[in-house]
């Protein structure tokens, strides 16, 4: 558990690797026509969860969840509309999606408090990645997909985790660990780690890279060698 004068510091540490999880997939799709790939759903879906957190940690007055999600919630409506035009879709959805879940969020408000709007908060992010995962599994292409989104996703989730055991947040605990591992899920996919391991190896990342994999080589040489 960390110690009490570091929890606000690593809210804002995972709040800050927070905000650039979203900038891998925009400038994606900035430079690159093709979103093939890319879940639009999935997307929908993220901007109505960056809207949700930013409302709770408004009304906990959170610095970490403000300065996670202000940013987040502009970084995810540029993605949709980008989406929206290289996929040739329509924004109709993602608008009826938002005026649908207002309602939503005050009735929790009312209801609740903020633990609902967390718990509510938690919901929509426990499916935001779900349709990107079921296009992951389809082994559809991923051309539109930025990797370093969803390695940023990962490192922030796990941070996140720690920030709500240390809080007694439930809703992010629960939130974060579920995304770390979806998004470890859809990464899988992108990044097969077999590949990863041997481009680290020839040398793609410089030195850095090799070290990182060489125990992995010795281990793997060692295998074969005592299966001979």
């Amino acid at each position: 558990m960390p110690a009490p004068a570091l929890v606000p510091a690593l809210g804002l540490v995972a709040a800050a690797i927070g905000i650039l999880t979203g900038v891998p997939q925009v400038l994606r799709l900035l430079r690159n026509p093709d979103a093939s790939g890319l879940s639009y759903s999935s997307a929908i879906l993220g901007v109505l969860s960056s809207a949700t957190w930013l409302t709770y940690g408004t009304l906990l007055l959170d610095p970490a969840q403000l300065v996670a999600n202000v940013p987040g919630l502009g970084c995810a409506v540029v993605t949709v509309v980008l989406a929206a035009r290289r996929l040739g879709v329509a924004l109709t959805p993602a608008l009826a999606a938002t005026l649908a879940w207002v309602p939503v969020v005050v009735g929790a408000h009312v209801a609740g408090g903020a633990a609902a709007v967390g718990a509510v908060a938690t919901a929509v992010s426990l499916v935001r990645m779900l349709p990107q995962v079921r296009t992951v599994l389809r082994r559809e292409p991923l051309h539109g997909l930025a990797p370093a989104g969803f390695v940023l996703t990962q490192v922030s989730a796990a941070l996140w985790t720690v920030y709500g055991c240390a809080t007694g947040q439930v809703s992010v605990v629960v939130c974060s660990a579920v995304s770390a591992v979806l998004a470890g899920i859809v990464l899988s996919r992108c990044c097969p780690p077999l590949a990863v391991a041997r481009a680290l190896h020839s040398g793609r990342f410089g030195l850095p890279g090799r070290l990182l994999v060489r125990p992995l080589v010795l281990l793997r040489r060692a295998t074969l060698t005592l299966a001979a």
